[in-house]
């Protein structure tokens, strides 16, 4: 492939056209004025050419070449701009935007005001696809200006990252028929392709940036939430129509070793098959601890979410099914009856007796000794609440409601 130096050209309210290190992020039709009537391509996916690691070493090359491109690309700016170093865009909890009201209000995203966003999203969106969180992604990202608040660690699949944009894209692309937004939803879809290690699994932040952010992660949905976009490509969703359908056929290609990983990740106890847990390693597939305080274990709210995409699936194989019930038949053995679980945003509430309350489970179940256990920012592990510090009882979430909703949905499965 031809290498090119870096060349911007400024598009009124469009995305940026450059040409960068190996791969090409835009070519013919840069200076083309975006209409809606008859809208142009966006820039081409610069990794179109790219196809999903069948190996670690080749995995991990890949990974390093797309960190190149990211962080090359934010150089490049900083150079052109004339800054002394780049910038970072405003924190944000989550986004920035009403989240809820971009994924299913119709009128919203079919507005000015939703292009808007959709416009300012397609800046955000790295040269690898993805996208960042914890950032303010409301007004369009400067040249020079990070694509994230954490540097380090972007673009990610965490906090409901990238697979949320995602969907902002399809949705834009839907409402406006504006082939950047379609692209732009193409080209995240192919990222989330390549991020997926070739035993099925993904990381939580990709391209690869190190200790437990590189294993598989299904903790906070990360894993959940990107079988909702690989399996919605994968049996054609008329949402995805406009998508290539070599890109659907990668999908479902996809779906079916993610499908093979869970079944492999289940932990098993005494040849039982249980849950899974809430980060496993990438190439031995055994539960593993993130931060100090989520320690090995059996994750139950994950593991909700992962069991109730399973039931969404269209005829699964009976290694599949198995997985299913293996998991029902697990969370109901553990539910907790009469209590219920409050927990204020800085205040701890331990649980009360509640004989009208949906049942409940712990956030974390110990692999050996089966019972509920808690972690703490020094690392230590305890099987009693009381023992964990106030600020981690109060600033993290023990106890769910979310398998409830699962077993709910595998009695109607079940029939």
């Amino acid at each position: 492939m031809t290498f090119s130096r870096v060349k911007t050209v400024r598009l009124p309210g469009a995305v940026r056209c450059l040409a960068l290190g190996t791969v090409l992020l835009a070519t013919a039709g840069c200076n083309a004025k975006i209409s809606s009537a008859e809208p142009e391509a966006g820039p081409p996916d610069p990794l179109a050419g790219l196809q999903p690691a069948q190996d670690m070493a080749t995995y991990r090359a890949m990974s390093e070449q797309l960190y190149k491109l990211d962080t090359g690309l934010i150089k490049a700016e900083v150079a052109a701009a004339g800054l002394e170093k780049s910038t970072k865009p405003t924190k944000h909890k989550l986004f920035g935007f009403d989240v809820k009201q971009a994924l299913s209000d119709a009128d919203f995203i079919a507005s000015a005001e939703g292009r808007a966003l959709a416009d300012a999203l397609l800046t955000f969106q790295t040269p690898s696809g993805g996208w960042s969180k914890r950032t303010d992604m409301r007004t369009p990202r400067q040249p020079g200006e990070q694509f994230g608040t954490e540097k380090d660690y972007v673009p990610t699949f965490d906090n409901y990252a990238t697979s949320t944009q995602f969907w902002v894209m399809v949705n834009a692309c839907n409402a406006h028929k504006d082939r950047r937004y379609c692209d732009s939803a193409s080209r995240a879809l192919n990222f989330i392709l390549l991020a997926q290690y070739p035993n099925g699994g993904w990381p939580q932040t990709f391209p690869l940036r190190g200790k437990y952010h590189d294993d598989i992660t299904f903790n906070d949905d990360a894993i959940a939430n990107l079988l909702k976009v690989v399996g919605a490509a994968a049996k054609g969703d008329e949402r995805l129509a406009f998508m290539p359908e070599p890109l659907k056929q990668r999908a479902a290609d996809s779906l079916q070793r993610a499908l093979q990983m869970l079944v492999d990740t289940q932990v098993a106890v005494d040849g039982e098959p249980t849950i899974w847990g809430a980060q496993h390693d990438a190439e031995t597939l055994k539960p593993t601890a993130a931060r100090a305080f989520e320690p090995v274990a059996l994750a139950t709210s994950e593991s909700a979410d992962l069991m109730l995409f399973l039931m969404t699936l269209d005829n699964p194989p009976p290694a599949v099914k198995s997985a299913i019930d293996s998991a029902g038949a697990w969370f109901e053995a553990h539910k907790m009856t009469g209590l219920s679980y409050e927990r204020g945003e800085y205040e701890y509430k331990e649980l009360i007796a509640n004989d009208d309350a949906d049942p409940l489970w712990a956030r974390f179940y110990d692999i050996d000794s089966d019972r509920p256990v808690f972690g703490d920012r020094d690392g230590e592990v305890y099987f009693d609440i009381e023992q964990v510090s106030e600020e981690r009882r109060a600033g993290y979430g023990w106890y769910t409601e979310r398998p409830y909703k699962a077993l709910k949905e595998y009695k109607k499965w079940q029939q």
